[in-house]
């Protein structure tokens, strides 16, 4: 009797466990899941992404999205991860979007990151990185002058002084790093660049350097290197001399020795991707050329232009201020640039854009333009 009572009670279990064993095969049908994240180029060179013209369409593919999951499509750009593209709508599960390659403001290839998400945190992650092409000829420093025709000797002796300076490079290796030093009479070459908070110099732009005062010279000699962060080997560079206020610079400078490595950086220069030329501000703080934001009536729930062009600054931002609330903050922006934004939904009156730009000093600047909500 209680060998066929056990046989019975071994029966019952195995289909018990059978139906379990078939529920949770049936749920785990549909657990979410990235099934693929590509895109359509198989690499991209500096050049192209510093031009402002490369782009890329991204692929994605997400299966088993419920109510309450949400897909995030981001960027690597200088010191972390930032929004793919500028506007709000939801990311689709399945979709495709072409997107435009910037600067990513690091010895970092394009990379992409997709991100499904809960309320509790992350389900399925997925990366993506576009490898860099190497150029197809010598590095090359095009352009390297100073927009200061002269600097006060008493601010160079008090550590006030700064030269700004612009420059543009061709070629550029993945490797490649800007260094900006002074040389000195005798011969040797110091660091000559302010802080910033990010390490990575791009290949044209405007900056300033702090000098310091060379004995028996009426000049600041300056030089500028592209330098091999991993071997030191130096791919080249150029020098250029700004005279103390009140001298001229003699008929042929003495020649600089040249240089084969390049000595640790402690400090980099304030430095952003060249915008249009412009005459320097004597203002402190970043230069703000250009802030527009089109049309300056609009229909609620419309989209505007936000359109800027910033010299000098390290960080630029754009916000949404309205009567009574606060929009959305447009982080990490590039020095210039323009987009297309969705109006606030809040927005019923009008919508206070506000720049603001900093240095790297903490010097800020801010503009504003102000769009009024109509029919």
């Amino acid at each position: 009797m209680r060998s066929r009572l056990s046989w019975v009670i071994v029966v019952m279990l195995a289909v018990v466990m059978l139906a379990a064993g078939a529920v949770s095969a049936q749920e785990s049908q549909y657990i979410p899941a990235i099934v693929s994240f590509s895109a359509d180029a198989d690499s991209v060179s500096l050049a192209e992404i510093e031009s402002g013209e490369a782009t890329v369409t991204l692929s994605w593919y997400i299966i088993n999205v419920t109510p309450g999951q949400t897909v995030q499509v981001e960027y690597w750009r200088a010191n972390g991860w930032v929004p793919a593209w500028l506007t709000r709508e939801a990311v689709q599960p399945v979709g495709e979007r072409e997107v435009a390659l910037q600067d990513t403001q690091s010895f970092a290839p394009p990379t992409f990151r997709l991100t499904l998400l809960d309320s509790r945190g992350v389900i399925d992650q997925r990366f993506l990185t576009i490898p860099l092409s190497e150029p197809m000829a010598d590095a090359a420093i095009t352009s390297f002058v100073s927009t200061a025709s002269s600097v006060d000797r008493d601010a160079v002796e008090r550590g006030r002084a700064r030269i700004e300076v612009s420059w543009s490079v061709s070629n550029r290796p993945a490797d490649g790093q800007l260094v900006f030093e002074q040389v000195l009479p005798d011969g040797s070459a110091v660091n000559a660049e302010l802080p910033r908070s990010v390490y990575y110099v791009p290949s044209s732009g405007v900056g300033a350097v702090q000098p310091r005062l060379p004995q028996g010279e009426q000049f600041i000699r300056l030089r500028l290197s592209l330098v091999s962060v991993i071997s030191g080997d130096v791919y080249a560079s150029a020098d250029l001399a700004v005279p103390f206020t009140g001298t001229t610079l003699p008929a042929v400078l003495p020649p600089g020795p040249t240089p084969t490595t390049a000595a640790p950086v402690q400090a980099t220069p304030a430095v952003q991707p060249a915008g249009p030329t412009a005459t320097p501000a004597a203002a402190v703080g970043p230069t703000i050329q250009v802030f527009s934001v089109t049309p300056a009536t609009a229909a609620p729930g419309s989209s505007v232009t936000m359109t800027w062009n910033v010299l000098g600054a390290v960080t630029v931002q754009i916000s949404e201020v309205l009567p009574n609330a606060t929009g959305l903050t447009y982080v990490q922006l590039p020095p210039s640039g323009s987009v297309n934004v969705p109006l606030p939904e809040a927005a019923t009156t009008q919508v206070t854009y506000i720049l603001t730009a900093m240095d790297a000093a903490g010097n800020e600047s801010t503009a504003q333009q102000i769009v009024t909500i109509g029919s």
